[in-house]
């Protein structure tokens, strides 16, 4: 009788707790529903309200239309696996399955905590740094907010090592040769040449010429590129410049401008030995605190 008392507290046991599983899969694939509703609508301050996390993306995948393929439970947390399409407005239409993650808050309420597959990562610098300097680890950091956390800790490494690289093209880049003169109606025209002492191949470099009066006050500014293609490490490259309106310019200064991008994406394609990002987190462990 012992015996068949304890079966049968175990038997309901397991009933209450599949019932509750059950319960709570359905409220979160109409949870689910209700964001990719939204999602749809486009509206961002709701996606916020409905899963805080959002207002980390940078960018994330529109929505047509979504369904529901499964939902499972375990340890409290529930994932909705939803396939969702999307046309552009070029009619190229896209399908990805994209998993939500529910759980419970203090309160009691169900809420969306995580996603995977809502954002694409692999073509941002951040990201592909982070893989290549161990800042991300693709086995554990597989979620979208994990993914992201970790993206930020790649960010404090990746401007570390863009300072160096700033140092070092500003140092080693320079204009060796230029010169200018005025021209009809206030006009300016000039030519110069640009050597690249460093060992970084730079595409798209950029320069800003700076014209003053006699006194060395600032008249105007003009900028433009030295050349379209990348000037390779050690090459020497000659351009020319036309300004339409310099004033009463008598003097000008001309330098060369680094872009922030062009810094990165270099960063995100060199090659790192993957230890980086610990080893700049043990010499600056107080930069955790900045996550």
């Amino acid at each position: 009788m012992k015996f068949n008392l304890t079966v049968l507290t175990l038997f309901i046991g397991t009933f209450l707790i599949s019932c509750q599983s059950s319960k709570l899969k359905k409220e979160a694939e109409l949870k689910a529903k209700d964001f990719f509703s939204v999602l749809k609508d486009g509206d961002d301050k709701k996606l916020v309200s409905l899963y805080p996390g959002f207002e980390k993306f940078d960018t994330y995948f529109k929505s047509d239309s979504a369904r529901i393929n499964s939902s499972s439970e375990k340890n409290g947390l529930i994932a909705v696996s939803v396939h969702n399409r999307f046309t552009n407005g070029y009619g190229k239409v896209t399908e990805k399955d994209i998993s939500l993650f529910f759980k419970k808050d203090s309160t009691g309420q169900l809420k969306l905590v995580d996603s995977k597959g809502l954002s694409g990562f692999d073509e941002i610098d951040d990201y592909v740094f982070g893989i290549s300097t161990g800042c991300i680890n693709k086995n554990t950091d597989t979620t979208d907010q994990q993914i992201l956390k970790a993206i930020q800790k790649a960010k404090i490494v990746m401007l570390d090592k863009a300072v160096d690289v700033y140092l070092e093209l500003k140092s080693q880049i320079k204009v060796v040769s230029w010169s200018w003169e005025s021209g009809y109606g206030g006009s300016a025209s000039g030519k110069g040449i640009v050597r690249n002492g460093s060992t970084f191949s730079v595409p798209s470099l950029k320069y800003k010429i700076t014209y003053k009066n006699s006194s060395g006050e600032e008249i105007t500014n003009d900028d433009g590129y030295v050349d379209y293609d990348a000037i390779e490490a050690g090459e020497s490259k000659s351009f020319t410049f036309y300004t339409s309106y310099v004033g009463n310019a008598t003097r000008a200064t001309i330098d060369l401008t680094f872009d922030e991008d062009l810094i990165y994406k270099y960063l995100a394609k060199k090659e790192w030995t993957g230890k980086e990002c610990d080893e700049y987190f043990k010499k600056n462990p107080e930069k955790l605190n900045e996550l």
